[in-house]
């Protein structure tokens, strides 16, 4: 993690050197921008963000932004392990399996970034940077319950051994994110930017993803 800052640092240093920058009073201007994509790689879902910026130089902003995603990773496999019903006279411990179909992810990313318009014109490209937390749930879809298909037993010790695990629990452990991407800004008025940009993000505890993104800023 420790490299990757300084890698994002030294690209940004490049295209603050690339050009001249013209002389801008810092946080003169304020842009409010609402963006919804997709990521796709492993996991494949959709996402919202909103976002404010401003200038700390003619060409470097400073942004803050919020979103909420809700993506899904295909991980199918099947889950063996037991149950112990009790009811009346009968107590037993039964055999319990089913499919693991699909992991969701609801996740809400808090980021602090970057950008750096490379060009000012009607059609502007930007780099960005941003690191930042992901706040996340997990939820596992599964099907083909079955109980007591390889019996029932008095005892736990009876059961067959494949069925004395426990069932797998997803951890939701700390997660953060850096993100290093491109995009352009088509100005569609005096006040209204159309924003298209694409996002590679570096998660902790979550696979790594790629992100593209359509939206306005004014």
């Amino acid at each position: 993690m420790k490299n990757l800052v300084v890698l994002s640092f030294l690209f940004f240093n490049i295209n603050l050197y690339s050009q001249e920058n013209e002389q801008s009073k810092v946080f003169s201007n304020f842009e409010l921008g609402f963006l919804g994509g997709i990521n796709f790689s492993t996991l494949t879902g959709g996402l919202l963000i909103v976002e404010g910026k401003s200038n700390l130089t003619s060409s470097l902003d400073i942004k803050l932004s919020i979103g909420y995603s809700s993506i899904f990773k295909d991980d199918s496999y099947n889950v063996k392990t037991n149950r112990f019903v009790s009811f009346d006279d009968y107590h037993k411990y039964a055999t319990y399996s089913y499919n693991v179909d699909k992991i969701e992810y609801d996740i809400i990313p808090i980021s602090l970034g970057f950008e750096y318009i490379i060009l000012h014109d009607n059609f502007s490209p930007y780099s960005i940077f941003e690191i930042g937390y992901n706040w996340y749930a997990t939820k596992v879809h599964t099907s083909k319950h079955m109980q007591g298909l390889d019996g029932s037993y008095d005892t736990f010790d009876e059961l067959p051994s494949e069925y004395k695990n426990d069932p797998p629990v997803i951890p939701e452990d700390e997660s953060y994110r850096v993100a290093l991407g491109i995009g352009t800004k088509y100005r569609l008025n005096s006040s209204i930017n159309l924003d298209i940009r694409y996002l590679y993000q570096f998660n902790k505890s979550l696979i790594n993803t790629n992100q593209i993104l359509v939206g306005i800023n004014f």
